[in-house]
């Protein structure tokens, strides 16, 4: 019996056949991947044998970890929290950072439980970036120049660097898990013969795959009076963000062919007064401006 575990690996005799407890963060994966570089003649294979068997496992963080906010217990009445569901309509990609693996374009996964997630700071980046389009639209090819407004300034906080006035911004933003990966092929044509070289295999969150946009709304009291901003036109902004990230922009890596595009199922409203469903952008929007308005607008 061999105790090590990189020993083993070398010592495979053939591609592993079946995704073990770890699912897609080793063990399965790194035998795929050791048998790749075994053998030129072995990479296909390997690759074949991972992409049957990751495409028809169900991937899931463990529910008893409870890593999804609890939005409904907010211990401050100005805070609100917001979730947004929505459908892929389109194959979602984002690249690991693993160095070793048996594809060339793995999906980003947690390196624990080898579950594909769009990260926290990835929404905060596209989400600012759709807010500047929110703000100024023609801003779309060239923010050199580019001075964030307070709203903006208010839920994302500054740029780094900034030393003097720092605000690290009103919204928390919490990770979206996926529970499937798929794969796309892109295969380069040669110009003279019109004929594939060599097909480029991409790990990716397949469409109709649902995901969880989960916001945390947290403001400083009496900053938004301080700052000459209502609160109801910073939600409704945000909002029209929101929408326009997911439904016409995208949250995917090469979002110009259009993957990561998405269609939103429903909204949903958190405060200390409870909680609100709106299927739709102007349902929301009306309930929350009652309940921002009826709340003040600290």
């Amino acid at each position: 019996m061999i105790y090590d575990y990189y020993a083993s690996l070398g010592n495979q005799k053939s591609c592993p056949k079946q995704i073990n407890e770890s699912g897609l963060c080793s063990g399965f994966v790194d035998g795929c991947t050791v048998w790749a570089c075994q053998k030129k003649d072995e990479k296909d294979e390997a690759r074949k044998c991972y992409i049957e068997r990751a495409k028809v496992k169900t991937l899931q963080i463990p529910t008893f970890l409870k890593f999804k906010p609890d939005f409904a217990h907010l211990p401050d009445p100005s805070w609100i929290g917001i979730e947004v569901k929505f459908t892929l309509n389109r194959a979602w990609h984002s690249k690991d950072d693993r160095p070793f693996h048996v594809l060339d374009n793995p999906v980003r996964k947690d390196r624990v439980f080898g579950v594909p997630f769009m990260s926290a700071a990835s929404w905060k980046g596209l989400l600012r970036w759709s807010c500047r389009m929110t703000a100024k639209p023609s801003l779309k090819d060239n923010l050199d120049n580019w001075n964030d407004p307070a709203w903006i300034v208010h839920l994302f906080g500054n740029e780094k660097g900034e030393t003097e006035t720092f605000n690290r911004g009103a919204l928390v933003f919490y990770p979206t898990w996926f529970n499937k990966v798929g794969f796309e092929v892109i295969n380069p044509h040669d110009r003279e013969r019109r004929a594939g070289t060599q097909p480029i295999y991409y790990e990716v969150v397949p469409a109709e795959s649902v995901g969880l946009l989960q916001l945390l709304y947290a403001p400083s009291p009496n900053e938004t009076t301080q700052l000459g901003i209502s609160r109801s036109e910073i939600l409704n902004n945000l909002v029209d963000a929101i929408k326009d990230l997911l439904e016409e922009y995208g949250v995917s890596a090469k979002r110009t062919v259009g993957w990561g595009s998405a269609k939103i199922e429903n909204w949903k409203w958190f405060n200390g007064k409870g909680q609100f469903n709106g299927d739709t952008v102007a349902q929301f929007k009306e309930e929350m401006d009652k309940q921002v308005g009826s709340g003040g607008s600290q």
